[in-house]
């Protein structure tokens, strides 16, 4: 009896043995290439989700922020590196906008990074100043169909997410306003604070301060159902704008040609870090929604986001040179 414990055992050792090294090669090192400054949504998320993962499989990632061009120079930078599973790329609504705004990019989106893990997503908010006329969405609208060109947004410049969005809301609810660009939202976001301009339309964490204030009121969110960070606030479908339905999105995606295992390693570890109580509870905090997308359903949400942007990109006549 000890002798047949004792080869069980050693059996057992044996191939614990062999699949370690395995283990260990597939969950190799990974550096996350994030396009924006340190601080913003997508640096705070990826960072956020990748310390949990590290903690979580003892994975080594490493986060690098490589700004400029609205995100074009990290996404084309991760696109043309070796497709080896060490490097991937923060991708978001601001990506699947960027072929409606550029003719010519330096990577093809539909096949040049490869979408692995979605994040999660947060809705827009349609905020006025709380001195402001405007008590309801109706009430903004009504004035706005009435009097064509006269009320003003500010965005954080021509081609911005918050730009788009906006024009979105505009052919969502058949109306006109006039575009204010910024060099920044938190100067669009001062200047309405200011009352020089009449209402803004941004991501909810970055509404959320003057939310909180009292400095803004929030009008309407964007997502298809209510934020529970805001559950007073309607949803533009609720009351009565068809078709305004968006969120700024988060997800990693891998140069083409990574292999299927790392691409698919990527998603499960994600996945399971998102399920962690301390990460949903920050994300939460955040008005960040979490959406378990399967690798496929996931690349084909950023196929229809982009035709979504594009079409309106080109229905507004919105280029960046």
């Amino acid at each position: 009896m000890m002798i047949q414990r004792w080869i069980v055992g050693l059996i057992s050792g044996c191939a614990l043995s062999l699949a370690l090294p395995s283990y260990s090669q597939n969950n190799k090192p990974l550096k996350i290439i994030v396009p924006f400054a340190v601080g913003g949504a997508s640096d705070t998320y990826t960072r956020l989700v990748s310390q949990k993962v590290s903690e979580q499989t003892g994975r080594t990632i490493i986060v690098e922020n490589k700004t400029g061009a609205g995100g074009r120079i990290a996404f084309d930078y991760v696109a043309h590196q070796p497709p080896d599973g060490t490097m991937a790329v923060l991708i978001d609504a601001t990506y699947a906008m960027l072929p409606g705004l550029f003719n010519n990019l330096t990577w093809d989106i539909n096949s040049d990074l490869v979408p692995s893990a979605f994040i999660t997503q947060t809705p827009f908010v349609i905020l006025v100043r709380t001195e402001s006329p405007y008590m309801s969405l109706k009430d903004l609208v009504s004035a706005a169909k009435s009097n064509p060109n006269q009320l003003n947004y500010g965005s954080a410049g021509v081609g911005s997410t918050n730009h788009i969005v906006t024009e979105r809301f505009n052919a969502s609810a058949g109306i006109t306003l006039t575009h204010v660009p910024f060099k920044g939202m938190s100067e669009a976001n001062f200047a309405l604070q200011s009352g020089n301009i009449d209402l803004i339309v941004a991501a909810l964490p970055t509404a959320l301060s003057g939310i909180q204030s009292g400095k803004l009121r929030p009008l309407a969110v964007s997502s298809l159902k209510r934020s529970a960070l805001l559950p007073k606030v309607a949803t533009a479908e609720e009351q009565g704008i068809t078709g305004f339905v968006t969120s700024n999105w988060f997800g990693f995606a891998f140069p083409k040609g990574t292999p299927k295992d790392q691409i698919v390693l990527l998603h499960d570890q994600v996945n399971k870090a998102l399920s962690d109580n301390e990460v949903k509870e920050k994300l939460s905090a955040q008005g960040a929604e979490i959406i378990n997308l399967s690798i496929d359903d996931f690349g084909k949400f950023v196929q229809d986001d982009t035709k979504r942007w594009t079409d309106i990109t080109k229905s507004k006549q919105i280029k960046i040179n």
